[in-house]
């Protein structure tokens, strides 16, 4: 029988660590680049921001797809082929990149890079940790997502210098090199699917009064979860929140240089966003643990809204409301990836997980598809980015009160239906 007691160092720990790395090499480089490319791939190729904003919005639409089969891929294949087969890919598409001799192939890549990210990164770690945490899961989400954070603050100056030194084609080139590296020998070597593969429990593994183990499989199926009022209140919630985090991530860099500040500047301040991020997402994920899903999702919001307001009446001449900004900014933006995991496994439970993050991730993928070359559209047309914050500011606000009758309907739902 599989040992029950944390004894010394947990495997959960190194499951942890892929995390780490896969939020660094996939996600934070597709928000990095998409970033720092913005000025000199259109330049170079005479296209608007939000032509190039739209091969993001492909890959969305390419993950909004791949999220509402996740669940049945990773019971086929399992995670780790999943995410072997999801890095190879991703890191191919990052090269292709450098061979785009225009915008359309840049949309063919990115349509193609959607499925890889979904096959790789966020999903498959929360499923991952899901499964290996019982306890600490919030820290353990929050210090998995950092990998975003701390990869941002090296990604950002590095692909500036390279695309300065060598140009954005090779940067692409050396970004594919960097993923292949680092993701595919980790995922060969280190994931394993389950603690019982090892002869392990979850970490915190809970037990009854007479000693025996709570069961794991307990909370809804995806189809139970789709019927109840907690799901389409929390659905919005993420639109809204990836809409608004995939926007800030890529038009930090544009936004800064709109205001006047040099590009090299321009990277410096969007790698103390992302450096902010990670800090916050090891704050929040504690938070999570320690005041429960409810008041950690609530704060989060609470200061993202600010976050937006900060930013609309933010300028050149008032740099520190913008950098107040920028530094709380990963309070918020740590939502998209600690709340999605535990809220989803506090209000749903394990017994679907894959399945019901799955679902919900379509609707991430909606947000990323359209938040981003909406806001380009509106800078291309008024010239301005102000009037994008104070809407998001509004909506997010809004997405307080959704959060708190998700979990008002949860408490009613089960009391009615126990």
């Amino acid at each position: 029988m599989a040992d029950t007691k944390k004894k010394g160092f947990h495997y959960g720990w190194v499951i942890v660590f892929v995390g780490f790395l896969a939020m660094w090499f996939i996600t934070c480089i597709f928000s990095s680049a998409a970033g720092m490319m913005v000025n000199p791939v259109t330049e170079e190729l005479g296209i608007s921001r939000s032509r190039f904003t739209m091969a993001s919005t492909a890959c969305s639409i390419a993950g909004m797809i791949m999220s509402t089969s996740i669940g049945k891929v990773f019971a086929k294949f399992s995670v780790k082929k999943t995410m072997l087969a999801g890095s190879a890919l991703f890191a191919a598409c990052y090269a292709a990149y450098g061979l785009a001799p225009n915008i359309y192939v840049f949309y063919v890549i990115g349509f193609i890079s959607g499925f890889a990210m979904i096959m790789s990164s966020m999903v498959a770690i929360s499923t991952l940790l899901a499964r290996w945490f019982d306890e600490k899961r919030g820290l353990a989400v929050a210090l998995a997502s950092t990998g975003s954070g701390v990869g941002g603050v090296v990604m950002n100056p590095v692909i500036g210098a390279l695309v300065t030194s060598i140009g954005w084609r090779k940067t692409y080139f050396a970004l594919g090199a960097m993923i292949a590296v680092v993701m595919i020998p980790a995922v060969l070597f280190l994931v394993r699917e389950t603690p019982q593969e090892m002869g392990l429990e979850p970490y915190g593994k809970k037990e009854t009064a007479d000693g025996a183990a709570v069961p794991e499989a307990t909370g809804y199926t995806a189809a139970e979860a789709r019927k109840t009022p907690m799901y389409w209140f929390w659905v919005p919630v993420v639109l809204i929140v990836s809409a608004t985090c995939n926007t800030i991530m890529q038009h930090t860099v544009a936004y800064a240089t709109d205001m006047g500040f040099e590009y090299g500047a321009a990277a410096g301040i969007a790698s103390v966003l992302t450096a902010g991020l990670a800090i916050w997402k090891l704050v929040m994920g504690q938070l999570y643990d320690s005041i429960g899903s409810r008041k950690a999702a609530t704060l989060s919001l609470s200061v993202y809204t600010l976050v937006l307001i900060l930013y609309a009446i933010s300028s050149k001449e008032m740099a520190f409301i913008y950098y107040i900004g920028t530094a709380l900014f990963g309070m918020g933006g740590s939502f998209a990836t600690i709340a999605y995991s535990v809220v989803v496994q506090d209000v749903f439970g394990k017994k679907d997980f894959a399945a019901i993050y799955g679902g919900i991730n379509v609707f991430a993928s909606v947000g990323g598809a359209i938040g981003s070359p909406v806001v380009a559209a509106v800078f291309d047309t008024l010239g301005t980015y102000q009037p994008a914050w104070v809407v998001l500011a509004a909506i997010m606000f809004v997405n307080v009160i959704l959060v708190n009758l998700m979990f008002n309907a949860k408490n009613k739902y089960e009391s009615k239906n126990a």
